[in-house]
């Protein structure tokens, strides 16, 4: 995984502050895979939270991550885990993605 400790500490803390301490966050995407190089950071956050208030969240947080991260390309993709069709998307982080 090629996110460092204190990376993982962070993202972890913002996503409890914004989602809550239930939240999972999953690392996905080309920095899961320590041979590749660059890319952006893919998070995949599965919360109980819905609608207006699983927006504002997700909003949260990616502000959250660009104080505290700096200035790079970050990636939220959220579920409740109670809507019918999943996006591929969801699918993909969800068969490959890693606990943080």
């Amino acid at each position: 995984m090629r996110l460092s400790a204190e990376d993982q500490k962070l993202i972890h803390h913002a996503v409890a502050l914004c989602f809550g301490r239930q939240a999972k966050v999953f690392l996905f995407g080309s920095r899961t895979d320590d041979a590749q190089r660059g890319g952006d950071i893919d998070l995949y956050v599965e919360t109980a939270l819905q609608g207006m208030t699983l927006q504002q969240a997700r909003l949260d947080l990616m502000t959250q991550l660009q104080l505290q991260l700096g200035d790079q390309k970050i990636d939220v993709v959220t579920s409740d885990g109670q809507t019918e069709s999943v996006p591929a998307i969801v699918v993909e982080a969800r068969r490959t993605g890693v606990l943080l």
